[in-house]
């Protein structure tokens, strides 16, 4: 590696810093978020297989994510200590060139180059101008030319030790880099290798949501299809305890898209969140109230306080929650400034409908939405 004096001075070793007390920042977030999914899953003292499952996730992921905070450190400790190494190298390259080109009195200082070259030109031009008759002139050229030469060995020699010094720092950083990817590949998907008990464990709250009798497949990370919410009336059908809608599979005895759109209080949810939407660049029709509407009515049955305590998402301990299903993960991913409340109807619209439109292109183009308009059974999305 060559480099340059310019090269050099635009070094920001602070940068370095900055990044590695992200890092120690990001280790111990890690390390409280790892300790409190772990505590999380205790103190819901499940039973049975949701609970088994829920606690060997957990016992796995902080074992993991462990590994990701050790190397994160690691890589802190690299950006520290190249930060030292990278400055003081720096300073003394500068050091050197601004010692050459200080003037000295009335006479010029030395002329550096970019790549270190030292002349003393300038400094010969001066004396012989000013000579006024000295005959010993020319030597003191001579001498102007053996310190210019001092100048540039001793410049070359820093910029070869900088050069050596952003190698090392180059290499140690990568290094701890490696070690931190392959510790971030061990984490996997939260939603894989895990067995779904076949019914909701003994302790589940009496406020959460029932199995549906016509239970979906497997969702996706964003929903675990519950079926209907409390006070729904089980399956697709019935109008939901919260003042929404009813729907059902009916309105697409013909095909097509849903049809039918939403009454009352959730008809209010559903249009706040489109015009918020709106607001924010999405392309979403009055039309797609009934997409809503139908998405909702299969995953929550229209219960905004809706949640599934016996899917693989559960045992994860990230159980799918409110009107359209979503994990805490994918919420935070998907939500807007200023609706933040996952528990929130019009919230959870927001978040859901983001995430089906970034994830399918459009709300026409969520799986279950798909295969209810060929007369087959809602998928989850």
């Amino acid at each position: 590696m060559t480099l340059t004096i310019p090269d050099v001075e635009q070094w920001r070793p602070e940068q370095l810093t900055t990044a590695a007390t992200n890092a120690a920042t990001l280790a111990t977030r890690l390390d409280g978020l790892a300790a409190s999914g772990r505590t999380n899953a205790e103190t819901l003292q499940w039973s049975g297989p949701a609970g088994t499952a829920a606690k060997t996730r957990m016992d796995t992921e902080k074992t993991r994510t462990g590994a990701v905070s050790a190397a994160l450190l690691e890589l802190q400790t690299a950006l520290n200590v190249e930060v030292g190494n990278l400055t003081e190298t720096k300073n003394k390259v500068l050091q050197l060139r601004d010692a050459a080109q200080t003037p000295n009195g009335e006479m010029p200082g030395f002329q550096v180059a970019a790549d270190g070259t030292v002349s003393a030109q300038a400094r010969m031009d001066y004396l012989r101008k000013h000579a006024d008759g000295k005959a010993n002139v020319e030597g003191e050229c001579v001498a102007e030319m053996y310190l210019a030469a001092v100048h540039q060995w001793h410049i070359a020699n820093a910029l070869k030790a900088a050069a050596d010094t952003a190698e090392r720092a180059r290499v140690a950083v990568e290094n701890a880099a490696v070690k931190l990817d392959q510790a971030f590949t061990t984490l996997g998907d939260p939603t894989l290798n895990v067995v779904a008990p076949t019914a909701p464990a003994s302790t589940t709250p009496a406020s959460t949501t029932a199995p549906p009798s016509d239970k979906p497949s497997n969702s996706s990370q964003l929903m675990s299809n519950s079926g209907s919410g409390s006070g729904s009336g089980g399956g697709g059908g019935g109008g939901s305890s919260s003042g929404g809608g009813s729907w059902s599979e009916s309105a697409l005895a013909s095909g097509g898209p849903p049809t039918k759109m939403p009454t009352g209080e959730q008809a209010q949810w559903i249009q706040e969140a489109i015009r918020v939407l709106r607001e924010n660049g999405y392309d979403v029709s009055d039309s797609d109230a009934a997409i809503i509407a139908a998405i909702i009515e299969k995953e929550s049955g229209g219960n905004p306080n809706a949640i599934n305590l016996w899917d693989s998402n559960a045992a994860a301990g990230i159980p799918s929650k409110g009107l359209m299903q979503t994990i805490d993960p994918t919420f935070n991913s998907y939500k807007l400034a200023g609706h933040d409340d996952i528990w929130n109807p019009v919230d959870n619209i927001i978040a859901g409908s983001r995430y089906a439109i970034e994830r399918y292109g459009s709300l026409s183009n969520v799986p279950g939405i798909v295969a209810m308009s060929q007369n087959q059974g809602y998928v989850g999305y």
